[in-house]
């Protein structure tokens, strides 16, 4: 008999969490973005195969796919996005002031941003790890041959107090010249002004290809940090947190699961798997638990992409960057990249 209850118990405390889902706040930033009819996404200035802008105003890259993937699930449509381009100093007025309804642009997570700046992260769509780009002619072979070099850096950046912890720390000295603006710490570093140049190495290999001439720059291999990024929320409105949250889950989902963009539709009519069957809508009900369409991933899956779909074509092997994916391939790969269970 006590068996009995306990599974009654058991039974009610999840019925009763499914119906709190269902009461969850309205959303302030969702009701905004249905209203006006498309998402306002922060992105880089311009990074390749982040988020870059071609001379026709076209925006591509992982950063801007994933903004791309979540106007998919919330309007259905994944042309339904505007990117405001925003500085390194700048990205965090932005974002607060309502100006942007997320970011989505290399933003490294840590934790004094999380504690202080009123922002959440909801994941991580890039394991990013820093590093320096140097001339080939140089002949630097490791970080710690830069000792008594000048550095070029953006002002505000993870990777100013990264560099300059790291020499400190191991009582080398180096000039570090930070910048308000990457363009100009690039810019500055190939007319000649700096011996090296620090960034993320996916930033890094985004950035060499607007140098004068790319060959004459090699990007080191040591890693001197791991900085993962993600999209950036404001503190507050739990229901678009869940949202932001769960649509790049579902993305990385998708890939572990074997949908693409070129079987979604024969996978949700024909798929035995109860959590592919939930994750594109044909059971479950998760969409309206958000306050969106049970398609909701169906839309952001057939429109844009999984997610191993999209990082080959921004900056894996498709792509100018031709990054391997490492760190970010699926666990079950000897990556980091997974996503809870769609339960």
């Amino acid at each position: 008999m006590k068996t009995v209850c306990r599974i009654a118990a058991v039974a009610a405390f999840f019925t009763g969490s499914a119906a709190s889902a269902q009461q969850l706040a309205p959303s302030p930033t969702l009701d905004a973005i249905k209203a006006r009819g498309h998402i306002e996404c922060g992105v880089h200035l311009g990074l390749p195969g982040f988020s870059f802008a071609n001379d026709k105003g076209e925006w591509t890259g992982l950063d801007v796919d994933y903004c791309k993937s979540l106007a998919a699930a919330v309007l259905g449509d994944a042309t339904k996005v505007k990117f405001t381009p925003t500085s390194v100093q700048q990205r965090w007025a932005v974002l607060q002031s309502g100006q942007v309804d997320l970011l989505s642009r290399n933003t490294t997570i840590t934790f004094s941003r999380n504690a202080t700046l009123g922002v959440n992260f909801q994941g991580i769509n890039f394991y990013e790890g820093q590093t320096f780009v140097v001339r080939t002619k140089a002949k630097v072979a490791a970080v710690k041959d830069l000792a008594d070099a000048t550095i070029c850096v953006a002002a505000g950046s993870t990777e100013e107090k990264t560099a300059a912890d790291w020499f400190r720390e191991r009582n080398l000295k180096v000039t570090i010249i930070n910048f308000q603006k990457n363009d100009d710490a690039i810019s500055a570093y190939d007319q000649g002004r700096c011996d090296a140049y620090t960034a993320g190495i996916g930033a890094l290999a985004g950035q060499r290809i607007k140098f004068k001439d790319p060959n004459e720059h090699q990007i080191l291999t040591e890693i001197i940090s791991n900085d993962p990024q993600g999209p950036v929320t404001r503190w507050g409105d739990e229901r678009w947190q869940l949202v932001v949250r769960w649509v790049l889950n579902g993305t990385i989902a998708a890939e572990a699961l074997g949908v693409t963009s070129k079987n979604v539709e024969e996978m949700k009519a024909k798929s035995q798997s109860s959590e592919v069957r939930r994750l594109l809508g044909a059971e479950g009900k998760f969409g309206q638990m958000m306050g969106l369409s049970d398609d909701w991933m169906f839309n952001a899956i057939k429109q844009v992409g999984n997610y191993g779909e999209s990082y080959e074509r921004t900056v894996g092997m498709g792509s100018a960057l031709k990054l391997k994916r490492g760190a970010n391939e699926l666990w079950t790969k000897g990556g980091l990249l997974y996503s809870p269970p769609f339960q």
